[in-house]
């Protein structure tokens, strides 16, 4: 009986080593026979699909629009850069917000593009370029740096500059620049009309 009772163990005791040395292989997804197995970052050695040297695993992953603020067509997070793209929204026909925060460029490209107004109470910075045909109407900087370009044909009415630590709006020959509002003492000298940061004062911006 002693004798019987010492096998039983010894045969348990080999089982649960066998155990303890086995390989679980939950997922066969890297498993591999033949290099066609395995995607083109892969290797296929010794039956597994390993990653090569030169995979790119110190690649710089792509910005995640997501992290974006709401309005923004691209963004740079770490820099608070928003982009807003008319081109690709359609006009903006709303009412464009800079977010607060950030430093905004928005591009008002189509006719008739940024036509309810382009607001940038608390943005760092706001500058604004419009050059499609009647684009730009109600633009209100706030209290960062400001600039408009009207280069658009019959581009450009009722922009204040308002509290804005420094305004340009730079107007050409066929541009609208209408209803301008300038920091005092900072009307700009140009035949076309405009406001200008250069005067002495226009310029409070640290």
């Amino acid at each position: 009986m002693k004798l019987a009772a010492l096998a039983l163990v010894a045969l348990g005791l080999a089982i649960v080593a066998a155990g303890s040395c086995s390989v679980s292989h939950r997922s066969g997804d890297f498993a591999c026979q033949t290099q066609g197995d395995c995607s083109k970052d892969r290797t296929c050695i010794d039956g597994f699909c390993a990653l090569t040297s030169d995979a790119g695993i110190d690649a710089q992953l792509p910005p995640d629009a997501a992290l974006c603020p709401a309005g923004c067509t691209s963004c740079v997070v770490g820099q608070k850069s928003c982009t807003i793209d008319c081109s690709l929204n359609g006009g903006c026909k709303q009412q464009v917000v800079c977010p607060a925060g950030w430093s905004c460029n928005v591009l008002c490209s189509r006719a008739d593009a940024c036509s309810n107004g382009v607001i940038c109470p608390s943005g760092t910075a706001c500058t604004v370029t419009c050059s499609g045909l009647r684009s730009c109407k109600a633009i209100a900087c706030g209290t960062g740096r400001c600039s408009v370009d009207c280069t658009g044909s019959s581009s450009c009415q009722d922009v204040r500059c308002g509290l804005a630590c420094a305004c340009d709006v730079v107007c050409h020959i066929n541009s609208s620049c209408s209803n301008l509002a300038c920091k005092p003492g900072c009307t700009s000298p140009s035949q076309f009309g405009g406001c200008t940061s250069a005067p002495t004062g226009c310029n409070t911006c640290l």
